[in-house]
């Protein structure tokens, strides 16, 4: 799965680091740059990230709404919530559950090796479960929602659009609270640990090596690899 927000991470870190090498800075500066834009992206913490780039305020905010409209999109997903379909209201609270969420995402940096025009960063990541954990209880929900449809039989072909809507609502309601249910006892898959390789040009530019490997972090993250 595909990050669809990652060139706004990519293009935002690339774009706010014109620093010296990592050779002539401080040893541990390409490990804050990278703990920065993963402080920004799922805690909305910006401090570090602005410490270590160039970006604005606004550059770390947009990022970090971004990676939560991502992942409010994956849980409602995951879940078969369609948020076409649920209210404003509704989505808001899938929106604020996931903001919760990612607080809790477990990470650290384990240690990075500093080159001339290289760095390697080792990230030492436990996926979150949560998806997993809820599956059996969604299920078990599922079926029950579809009994309550089959119940109302062909009354339904008279529904309005308003009635439809409450629905949506009232199944994306209940899926919710079996998520917010898990995740006051989250569980964590075994932990992972990836290597980002960053290049540094000769101006002293910062950026991926493989602009790919945030997408692998975002993965990871929310335990969402195969």
């Amino acid at each position: 799965m595909n990050k669809f927000v990652s060139p706004i991470l990519a293009a935002t870190m690339l774009a706010g680091i014109a620093l010296s090498g990592c050779n002539t800075m401080d040893k541990y500066f390409s490990e804050d740059y990278v703990l920065g834009a993963l402080d920004a992206s799922y805690k909305g913490d910006f401090d570090k990230y602005l410490d270590t780039t160039d970006g604005k305020e606004e550059d770390a905010q947009e990022l970090y709404d971004n990676t939560v409209d991502y992942y409010t999109e994956v849980i409602a997903q995951y879940c078969d919530v369609y948020t076409e379909d649920i209210s404003d209201e509704v989505h808001d609270k899938y929106t604020e559950f996931t903001k919760e969420l990612l607080l809790k995402a477990d990470y650290t940096i384990a240690s990075s090796e500093n080159g001339k025009e290289t760095c390697y960063v080792k990230i030492v990541i436990k996926p979150i479960n949560i998806l997993e954990q809820s599956e059996d209880d969604i299920a078990a929900y599922i079926e029950e929602f579809n009994t309550s449809i089959e119940e109302i039989g062909e009354e339904i072909n008279n529904y309005t659009d308003e009635q439809f809507q409450d629905l949506e609502d009232d199944y994306a309601e209940n899926v919710l609270n079996i998520l917010k249910e898990k995740s006051n006892n989250l569980e964590y898959k075994d932990t992972i640990t990836f290597t980002m390789e960053i290049k540094i040009d000769k101006d002293g530019l910062y950026s991926p090596a493989n602009e790919d490997d945030w997408n692998t972090i975002d993965d990871y993250v929310m335990g969402i690899y195969e």
